[in-house]
């Protein structure tokens, strides 16, 4: 075992000398380099913390990961390609060390690289960050340690019962004549659309009361604030473009309530602070919003409102962020050394970069969940056009948006920039979906293609 690590250790630096050779490392320094310094200066942001946050954060670490996922393919690709293409594999395997060795040691020498540049960009990142945090006004930097530099955690309301809110219903609807002739399926789905609409829906001259169970965890200062975070939704063809509402955050009977008239666009997401003494004796969060429109509002289930909270500070949210993007470039290193096993660097790059625009195709992905179809149903007959099809590539494609949503929903960069907290379960879960699964399916499968590759000796 540890004859086999040192072999794997020596392969893992003839693949950094590699990199050397092509002169990757160097130019890739550099443009990282140029990439985060320049980025500030480049892209203006309005001085406030939100948008600064925005240029800093998001655009550093978006034109790293895209830097880095663009070296990896290449050089994962073109390295053991090139072993195979110039015969150096050949001499290799005349030597005392297994081919899975070979293809592991490619790999671990590609992860000790990616895990040099990212730490090395992520210190930068962050240098930057606090430097020019700098030019901030004195509020706008007390914003900025308040909602970007920390990690929140959010509650929100716990999803309504709507399985026994639809027993109610059609309990109290079944007596009626047209109601009982119908189907029972039929009747509980259109019951379903009504409860959620009724859940969701605000309607004009009306209220909406939400109870959020923060508890006293992420409070540890009386001076402290809570985040209320909302989103809501309003007819297309609205002409207005932003709706007057009432907010009462607290005990609406107190004189201590926090209580305010807000112009608030729909579909954006809004955020502003409250005290933390707004919090009942027993955690709870008393949110109440009152429509003064004359229009209905929607405030989803899932996105409506939250509460955000403190839970724990910056640098280790962000160590974890640094750590996801990690576990993302390994998996695309496994991938491109995968592809190259049985393709030509440019057909194994093409058939990496199509694999990541199909894997991005959420909709794509979402529409044939939904639908249980790959293809197109005809709007007559409700038949899809490929049925034979379809026992095989619905599973599929359910599968791999099962996988997709789990990575999409980890999001590190989006989590940073909004001052939000990566929870450390999840983190660990996602680590382990992609190291454990993801990585170690295509390093096995990659492995035992290479050791079944027959050698061209000439």
């Amino acid at each position: 075992m540890v004859d086999s690590i040192q072999r794997m250790i020596a392969m893992a630096r003839l693949t950094l000398k590699a990199a050397f050779r092509f002169k990757l490392i160097p130019w890739l320094f550099l443009i990282l380099g140029l990439a985060v310094l320049l980025i500030p200066y480049v892209i203006r942001h309005d001085g406030s913390a939100e948008m600064f946050a925005q240029v800093q954060l998001s655009y550093s670490l978006l034109a790293t990961t895209t830097l880095l996922a663009a070296s990896t393919i290449w050089l994962s690709c073109g390295i053991l390609n090139r072993d195979l293409e110039k015969h150096h594999i050949t001499l290799l395997a005349s030597k005392p060390i297994a081919r899975w060795e070979i293809w592991l040691g490619r790999w671990l020498g590609i992860l000790c690289l990616n895990t040099s540049l990212i730490m090395g960009m992520g210190v930068a990142i962050y240098g930057l960050l606090l430097f020019h945090s700098k030019d901030l006004s004195t509020e706008e930097q007390v914003q900025l340690n308040r909602v970007v530099l920390t990690s929140r955690a959010s509650a929100s309301e716990a999803p309504p019962d709507e399985e026994r809110e639809i027993d109610q219903l059609y309990e109290s609807r079944s007596q009626q004549t047209d109601i009982a002739k119908m189907d029972v399926s039929v009747v509980r789905e259109q019951l379903r659309e009504e409860v959620r609409w009724m859940n969701q829906l605000v309607k004009p001259l009306h209220r909406r009361l939400w109870t959020i169970p923060v508890g006293k965890q992420g409070v540890h200062r009386e001076e402290e604030t809570l985040q209320i975070r909302v989103k809501f939704y309003a007819a297309p063809d609205a002409e207005t473009t932003s709706f007057p509402m009432t907010w009462i955050i607290g005990d609406p009977k107190s004189p201590t309530r926090w209580e305010k008239e807000l112009d608030l666009a729909p579909m954006i997401t809004h955020e502003w602070s409250v005290p933390a003494s707004l919090l009942r004796a027993d955690g709870m969060l008393q949110v109440e919003c009152r429509n003064y429109t004359d229009l209905s509002l929607v405030f989803k289930v899932e996105d409506g409102l939250a509460v955000l909270y403190r839970d724990g500070g910056f640098l280790f949210n962000y160590l974890k962020g640094l750590a996801v993007l990690l576990a993302w470039m390994s998996l695309l290193a496994a991938l491109g050394l995968w592809a190259a096993t049985f393709a030509s660097l440019p057909v194994a790059t093409f058939l990496i970069l199509t694999m990541l625009l199909v894997l991005s195709s959420e909709n794509l992905f979402r529409s044939i969940v939904t639908e249980g179809t790959i293809s197109a149903v005809d709007e007559h007959t409700g038949e899809a056009s490929w049925q034979y099809l379809d026992w095989i590539m619905v599973p599929l494609f359910t599968m791999l948006y099962h996988f997709t949503e789990i990575l999409r929903s980890m999001a590190p960069i989006e989590r940073l920039v909004t001052g939000r907290s990566i929870p450390t379960g999840a983190w660990i879960l996602h680590l382990l979906l992609v190291g454990g699964v993801l990585i170690g399916s295509a390093a096995g499968w990659g492995m035992l293609l290479f050791n079944r590759k027959e050698l061209n000796h000439t």
